[in-house]
């Protein structure tokens, strides 16, 4: 009754030869560019190295000192007895 549709046959497509390309090797910057684009530019160059230590360029430094100020004055009130007040939702009763 139906009619079947032919399948085509599968066959594989065998991928093209590619040519191997060749990277060239990266090479290292030349110093004398690197300095002269730095001058160009404006900007300064910062090296850091790995074991370093600290303490030749921070004693260039002063340390730091906290200003000195003088304390405060307690208040006058300090002596007095402390009184507890009660608060909430009620309205304060007069005191005969």
């Amino acid at each position: 009754m139906a009619a079947a549709i032919p399948q085509p046959e599968y066959r594989p497509i065998p991928p093209a030869p590619v040519a191997a390309t060749v990277s060239p090797a990266p090479r290292e910057p030349d110093p004398a560019d690197i300095e002269r684009a730095l001058r160009e530019s404006g900007l300064e160059l910062i090296q850091t190295r790995s074991g370093a230590t600290v303490g030749s360029a921070t004693e260039s430094e002063p340390k730091f000192v906290p200003a000195k100020r003088e304390r405060r004055p307690p208040p006058p009130d300090l002596d007095e007895p402390l009184v507890q007040v009660e608060t909430g939702r009620e309205p304060p009763t007069p005191k005969i």
